[in-house]
């Protein structure tokens, strides 16, 4: 029992480290897809070159149990000294906290950084096998089994970390814990065989726990923090099911960061009096406002200047509002308490889905579209559900970043992909320059002004005090010069795609528009020269190889079952991961309100594939073509993956409520877990072809778990980054379908051969 519980511990432990560690990448590199896919794809990367290249030796060594323990040991401090490394980023890149990091220190810092816990994971895996078999003798099986009970401890992992630790302990104390069990689970291997050993890491382990009571690690936690935002004083930093949310202070500047991105900063009038007033000024009256963001960083304060009837302010995480109220002075969150604000915290996009209510203006205060969360606020769809929320001559604002003397190529189609997608919804589309673009939108032609006098005229008759949104600033601002050349670029004809849900265009332009300001012109030329054409002629390209493979092996290959098991094994745990990606983007699109499911559906994922791998490996041994088995799963991946642009678009149509819990409660996690069950058949399967070929279990796990791995790589990779950016949600579930198709078709060629005991 202790070498299976070591194996559990090896999924619950790299699971939690996974999840620790991408909460504190993302606070160096401010969370948006990109960073995610470069942060799991090295974190796969090293796992499969753990696995791949150092598995293969573990059938060599005399004393494997002692070698696993010690591994056990160093995970635990390798885990501390990852998080210390993570934290110390941006020092050794010469940035300040809450500025954006570059495309390439991102690459370089995580795939050096993840390396040595990553291939520590990879190795122990493959070697844990070894040990397992040694215990049970079960050939073939035990890989499955072991490969199950590792992903058994990745499903509790993800669990516990995502709805437990990360709520009640600080990252440096949950990678104490997670490596003080596997110091219990090395005494615990030990103590039968080696009792000295074990006497000597049950020592460490009581060291551990006596610093754990005397607080040491939550000593060092807040030393490392402090050395993260130096410069800064941090008031406050915690977390929450959604991110990292940390209030600093300094000189008189109050700044909230989230997930190390920064939201706002306190004292700001002239960006609180912009994003409010050159909105609610176009209207002589207005009465009922909708803010989606922001409030806490002075806009509501701004709104109420007005003789409102009601605001509606919308905050997803409801800590960002606890903390402003605890930490901010009480003069800027007062506003907050006003009887005319009604607090919700919801996802913006849902709530407004769903409002019954009629606004007289909407205020999205959540800046660019970093992320594809935020993407989803200015699509095509989602400036139709602002059309229904807002009365017949309501206005709809928000700002992006821009330029006021010289928008680059790059900014330009950035900001002319909102721009169609606004022109093509509402009557009327006002842009006010300046290096922060302010879009102002309605429905009747006859509403927005852009004659600074008779926005001038409207405060004056509300006695507004105004600071910055004023005669000399707006004579400025709304200049002719200043107006006619924004406008000129904006509808310039060029190739640039409007921006829906399911084609992400804007997010797109955004990545190559922050590559070109960011001073990488490599990164952003690969982006550029990505488009639609040519991805679909590279996918093409791979599938027409993949059957020519089948074609030639078919006629000379002597081991030309193990080696088209391990490409379906690649191809499987690509599309499981590529398939995930998009289940978490589609469901973000059609209820935005489930960022605390995705671990859940992680974790159904997890016990998917842990049901897939105990399942197969309890089977393997009644099947005789077992290459049929790989035939199967490849052809059920390419009708799934073809199915689910179809399903997709029925949820996101259907007004039902009942389709709406369906959805979100079963079809879902339903989806994750299916794709999960269809890697561990596929894994399982994969192991016992290719131990027919006379390797040893070690060998054959390392190879095996490092392809999966290196197959969830470019998974996470490339769909995060390329494809659904390039291709968008339905294209790119076909590019999927198009792929296990080659795959079917390379393994239907050779099946005539794959008679194997």
């Amino acid at each position: 029992m202790g070498i299976i519980f070591s194996i559990f511990l090896i999924g619950f432990t790299a699971m939690a480290a996974q999840i620790i560690v991408l909460r504190e990448l993302s606070i160096v590199f401010y969370g948006n897809e990109i960073s995610i896919g470069f942060i799991l794809g090295s974190w796969l990367f090293w796992g499969a070159a753990g696995s791949w290249l150092l598995g293969r030796f573990s059938d060599r060594f005399q004393s494997k149990l002692i070698l696993f323990s010690s591994c056990q040991l160093v995970l635990t401090f390798l885990l501390i000294l990852s998080l210390l490394a993570i934290r110390s980023i941006k020092l050794y890149f010469g940035l300040a906290p809450g500025e954006i990091i570059g495309f390439i220190p991102m690459v370089f810092s995580s795939f050096f950084v993840l390396a040595p816990i990553c291939v520590l994971l990879g190795f122990m895996f493959s070697l844990g096998c070894r040990v397992y078999q040694d215990r049970f003798y079960r050939g073939a099986q035990n890989i499955g089994l072991a490969y199950g009970w590792e992903s058994a401890g990745a499903m509790f992992g993800g669990a516990l970390s995502s709805f437990v630790f990360i709520r009640f302990l600080n990252p440096i104390t949950i990678s104490v814990f997670l490596g003080l069990l596997n110091i219990l689970a090395a005494v615990w291997l030990l103590f039968k065989l080696k009792k000295i050993k074990a006497l000597f890491f049950m020592v460490i382990l009581i060291a551990g726990i006596i610093l754990w009571i005397f607080r040491v690690w939550d000593s060092l936690d807040e030393y490392s923090r402090k050395r993260q935002w130096q410069g800064y004083q941090i008031l406050g930093a915690k977390n929450s099911i959604y991110g990292n949310i940390m209030v600093t202070k300094r000189g008189s500047l109050y700044s909230i960061f989230d997930n190390g991105l920064h939201l706002y900063s306190i004292p700001d009038e002239q960006a609180a009096e912009e994003a409010v007033h050159f909105a609610l000024l176009e209207q002589a009256n207005p009465r009922d406002v909708l803010l989606v963001g922001g409030g806490a960083g002075g806009l509501i304060r701004e709104i109420l200047k007005y003789p409102i009837k009601s605001i509606d302010y919308l905050e997803l995480d409801p800590l960002i509002i606890k903390m402003a109220e605890k930490h901010l002075p009480p003069g800027e969150s007062g506003p907050l308490k006003d009887a005319k604000v009604s607090i919700h915290n919801l996802d913006g996009r849902f709530f407004i889905k769903a409002a019954t209510k009629k606004y007289d203006c909407i205020i999205i205060h959540l800046g660019d579209p970093y992320t594809t969360q935020i993407n989803r606020y200015y699509t095509i769809e989602f400036f139709k559900e602002i059309k229904k929320a807002l009365n017949e001559n309501g206005i709809f604002s928000f700002a992006l970043s821009s330029s006021e003397n010289y928008i680059s190529p790059e900014l330009g189609d950035y900001l002319r992909s909102v721009y169609l997608g606004l022109r093509t919804v509402f009557k009327d589309v006002l842009v006010i320059p300046g290096d922060t673009a302010y879009f102002l939108a309605c429905d009747s032609s006859e509403v927005i002004t852009s004659d600074y006098n008779v926005l001038m005229l409207r405060a004056k008759t509300l006695n507004l005090n105004l600071k910055y949104v004023r005669e000399y600033y707006l004579f400025s601002k709304l200049s002719p010069q200043l107006f006619g050349y924004t406008e000129s670029i904006l509808l310039q004809k060029t190739r640039v795609k409007p921006n829906y849900d399911f084609h992400p265009s804007t997010y797109y332009y955004n990545m190559i528009f922050w590559a070109a300001r960011l001073g990488e012109p490599g990164f952003q030329k690969v982006l550029k020269a990505i488009d639609f054409r040519g991805t679909f002629n590279a996918i093409s390209g791979i599938c027409i190889f993949i059957i020519l493979i089948g074609i030639i092996w078919r006629r000379k290959n002597k081991y030309i079952h193990q080696q088209a098991s391990l490409i379906a094994l690649l191809v499987t745990s690509f599309s499981s991961m590529a398939i995930l990606v998009v289940i978490l983007f589609s469901l973000q699109i059609i209820y935005g309100y489930v960022f605390s499911r995705i671990g859940f559906l992680l974790t159904v994922f997890m016990a998917g594939l842990a049901l897939g791998s105990f399942w197969m490996a309890k089977l393997i041994g009644r099947f005789k073509k077992h290459l049929n088995i790989m035939i199967l799963i490849n052809f059920l991946f390419c009708i799934l993956s073809s199915s689910l642009p179809v399903l997709f678009f029925w949820l996101s149509t259907s007004n039902k409520e009942a389709v709406a819990f369906i959805g979100a409660n079963i079809i879902f996690p339903l989806l994750s877990a299916v794709i999960g069950l269809f890697v561990g058949v596929q894994f399982a399967t994969a192991n016992k072809i290719s131990l027919n070929d006379g390797r040893q279990a070690g060998e054959v796990s390392g190879l095996t778990y490092g392809i999966d791995l290196l197959g969830s790589c470019l998974g996470a990779l490339l769909s995060g980054i390329f494809l659904i950016p390039v291709l968008g949600i339905t294209w790119s579930c076909l590019a999927i379908a198009i792929i296990n198709l080659s795959i079917f078709v390379l393994l239907s060629l050779l099946s005539h051969k794959a008679l194997i005991s």
